[in-house]
């Protein structure tokens, strides 16, 4: 996922500045043919990559050093479908098989193109090579990009397949114990963000360096905590906030994020806003969810930018305790005036999705926008809000939460 579209919309547009962008390295090869001795390699880099942390392969680029080099014409295939060859030979001589994702981008210079291949990290690694006698990872040196792998990191690999989902289950079964106990929970609605590595296999930022990023008085101020709020824990650090907007931020070793805010907070924050509906009950305001939401996707993207985390991660958002809420679903000038308020039969609502780290810190507003859209929708039985309104209302938090820093 490190193209900012699916693989099958891109265009040259996208090539250019995709060589604009990255070096040859962990998650990324280029390829100037697309001769007998390529394909020879073919198999080696897609299960490097399925073994390592997913990448692209641009065949058609010339790299020096590892560095992309202009023009930027693509190269003319002999191959009639050089994406059936690359199948063919991934099908072939890769065990267990591995996915791979494929684009023909046609080049500016008639009969040119590029060939991009994806190939997502595996939660089946160790994935073998000819005659699964060789398995190989990433390196990370664009001269040597590929090693063979040894026992200890083949056995690192068979055991990531049975820890991946234990992996992420237990940080943030953990978390969430503490989270009860910092912020005494009570029955009012939550949000729950949670953000962190598709395949979490590897320390990203050491615990030491987790909390010297939580106590920076820049990031606490702007993702809505007070000075001095930060302590330790076993694997990471949290910021916590308990007076006045509960809120609780917890990370962890792995590049594991979890955010707790009560809505409990939100409506006595805003009971100018706020309204009771027909039954006498609070009603919370839905929107309120975007600021905390842009806050924490904040920090991911801080996260991330500043440890050079190269990764795809897993992003989800919860409202729980839902069931027998009322919220307040229009947006603008006559926000908390209405009678009629949205609610849902479900006491949890999910939303998920998935961003390549060196792309989060510019998809903030766009994976935003999808998460609302997900979470707006089993509200209310009124028409829904489109995925553009959706990006409306964040684009507008984002620019009141740049006017309030």
């Amino acid at each position: 996922m490190l193209f900012s579209r699916p693989i099958a919309d891109i265009t040259f547009e996208d090539v250019k500045e995709f060589c604009k962008r990255f070096r040859e390295g962990l998650r990324v090869e280029y390829k100037s043919t697309f001769d007998a001795n390529v394909k020879k390699k073919i198999s080696r880099v897609a299960s490097s990559f399925a073994n390592s942390y997913g990448g692209i392969l641009v065949v058609g680029i010339n790299a020096n050093n590892g560095i992309p080099q202009e023009p930027f014409d693509g190269i003319e295939f002999d191959d009639r479908e050089p994406r059936l060859t690359v199948e063919n030979i991934c099908r072939a001589d890769i065990f267990p098989e591995v996915v791979v994702y494929q684009s023909l981008v046609p080049s500016p210079i008639p009969g040119k193109a590029f060939l991009i291949v994806q190939v997502n990290e595996s939660p089946k690694a160790p994935h073998a090579i000819e005659n699964s006698t060789l398995v190989y990872v990433r390196t990370g040196d664009s001269a040597n990009p590929t090693t063979l792998a040894d026992m200890a990191m083949i056995e690192r690999l068979l055991l990531r397949r049975r820890e991946l989902l234990a992996r992420w289950g237990e940080f943030y079964g953990e978390s969430e114990e503490f989270a009860r106990k910092l912020l005494e929970q009570k029955s009012d609605p939550v949000l729950e963000v949670r953000i962190g590595p598709v395949y979490p296999t590897d320390l990203v930022i050491a615990r030491e360096k987790v909390f010297d990023f939580l106590s920076d008085y820049r990031l606490q101020r702007s993702s809505g905590f007070q000075a001095d709020s930060t302590s330790r824990h076993p694997n990471g650090a949290i910021l916590l906030r308990k007076h006045r907007a509960a809120r609780y931020l917890n990370i962890g070793e792995f590049g594991t994020i979890h955010y707790v805010e009560s809505l409990e907070s939100t409506v006595r924050e805003a009971e100018h806003l706020s309204d009771k509906s027909d039954s006498g009950q609070v009603v919370y305001p839905f929107w309120w969810v975007v600021g905390p939401l842009l806050r924490v996707l904040g920090v991911a993207a801080a996260l991330v930018k500043s440890h050079a985390v190269s990764c795809d991660l897993r992003i989800e958002a919860t409202l729980a305790n839902v069931f027998g809420h009322a919220f307040y679903l229009p947006y603008g000038e006559g926000f908390g005036l209405p009678s009629e308020a949205g609610s849902t039969v479900a006491n949890k609502i999910r939303a998920s999705t998935r961003c390549s780290s060196e792309l989060l810190p510019d998809k903030q507003d766009e994976l935003a926008a999808d998460l609302l859209y997900q979470l707006r929708w089993p509200l209310g039985s009124d028409q829904q809000d489109t995925r553009a309104a959706v990006r409306s209302i964040v684009e507008s938090t984002r620019q009141s939460l740049r006017t309030l820093s």
